[in-house]
């Protein structure tokens, strides 16, 4: 079996243990009983071996990846995976861009929420900051040493970045599905359709791939794109006011970012490395 076959192989044991754990082991066992864990929208909680279960299943990714790198790359490359982490340098240019179309993304949805006659307190914004350091960790650090960290760089050995970024972004998709059956979940309670969710991650899997392609493959370049799009996320999911309508609308900025970013940039046929 040639090395990109192993790595397409180990790219599907990653996915299979990732998923396994979170329908089996943390998060699928809560949704089945609808035990609630705790709610960020309404701040209420659970019974505290909810709240664990619940807080664990989050880290599968990065802790499957990680383990994952360790068994099937030795100690380089497990060493490798944690330099790529505070690669920090990826200059001006790339901070722009990551924050410009994260903030033209979320700008674009308050401007929807608008065209529904909503008005938008951006003062949510300052009230929102203290959780800026806590988002590191829940989400960015707890997921992209293996979203972006293991999986992504075993596909793109094998297939070009658009083919890795779909499948990424569909296995990325499908681990948070208990999240859409979970008592008191933001995706529960504000009625997030779920195909509109896997097509919002798909397409910030293609913006993040081609980020990270262009930084040398700096996996901080994702920790931080993910880090300040959870934030920004977080921001216009408390001060936008919902229908059923604006649900399914809210990923299209980002969806039209995905497709300039096919169609503007070059080197998404060809493999990465």
């Amino acid at each position: 079996m040639t090395k990109s076959n192993n790595a397409i192989r180990e790219a599907a044991i990653f996915s299979a243990i990732t998923l396994g754990l979170s329908y089996f082991v943390f998060w699928g066992p809560l949704a089945v009983t609808q035990t609630q864990a705790i709610s960020f929208v309404d701040k209420s909680k659970g019974p505290v071996w909810a709240i664990l279960l619940y807080i664990f299943g989050g880290f599968v990714p990065s802790i499957v990846g990680l383990a994952m790198y360790r068994i099937t790359d030795g100690a380089a490359g497990f060493k490798s995976a944690l330099k790529r982490s505070i690669q920090l340098k990826l200059g001006a240019k790339w901070y722009g861009i990551s924050l410009g179309i994260i903030v033209l993304g979320g700008l674009s949805q308050i401007a929807l929420n608008s065209m529904f006659g909503h008005a938008f307190n951006y003062s949510i914004i300052v009230v929102q900051l203290p959780s800026l350091i806590p988002l590191i960790i829940l989400g960015p650090l707890s997921e992209e040493f293996g979203w972006r960290g293991y999986l992504l760089g075993k596909l793109q050995t094998r297939l070009n970045p658009l083919a890795a970024s779909l499948i990424v972004g569909i296995v990325w998709g499908l681990w948070h599905l208990p999240l859409f059956y979970m008592n008191a979940t933001s995706q529960h309670v504000l009625g997030i359709p779920f195909i509109g969710f896997v097509l919002n991650l798909i397409s910030i899997s293609i913006i993040m791939t081609w980020i990270m392609n262009n930084t040398g493959r700096s996996l901080w370049a994702a920790i931080f794109f993910h880090w300040i799009y959870t934030f920004c996320l977080q921001v216009v999911s408390t001060g936008v006011t919902r229908s059923a309508l604006y649900n399914w609308l809210e990923p299209a900025p980002f969806v039209i970012v995905a497709v300039a970013v096919l169609l503007l940039s070059k080197g998404f046929s060809a493999r990465a490395r």
